[in-house]
């Protein structure tokens, strides 16, 4: 018998509040099918970064930023296999889904939401 895959999902955090990106990682390390491989602060770093990673999962993505993360979104949505918003400002829900995320979280963020997100993600994958 084969065993499930066990490969982790390869996760990139942009956000430009760094205590956010931190609960963000804490609940990331929680999750034993997740790895946060890279953080920014910087969207522009962020999509520099994206661009290089072949093969990358999930994107955790702040909307509230210098650079909107709407904005980054329409650059690099074809360069991440699932795109999760987590932002504070829920009135871009709608815009937010016009670019294809794959989920929506509004902070404050709780393992809770993020583990609910990552379930309905694989969950789904594995249709």
């Amino acid at each position: 018998m084969q065993p499930f895959n066990t490969a982790q999902l390869k996760c990139v955090i942009i956000d430009d509040d760094q205590l956010s990106i931190d609960i963000l990682g804490n609940f990331i390390a929680r999750n034993n099918q997740l790895i946060t491989i890279a953080t920014y602060t910087d969207p522009i770093d962020g999509i520099l970064a994206i661009r290089e990673i072949s093969d990358l999962d999930i994107l955790f993505l702040d909307i509230g930023m210098e650079v909107s993360g709407l904005d980054v979104a329409k650059v690099i949505r074809d360069h991440v296999r699932y795109l999760i918003f987590v932002t504070g400002h829920e009135k871009y829900a709608l815009d937010a889904f016009a670019v294809y995320c794959d989920k929506f979280i509004v902070k404050p963020v709780t393992y809770e939401k993020i583990n609910s997100a990552i379930i309905d993600i694989i969950m789904r994958d594995s249709r």
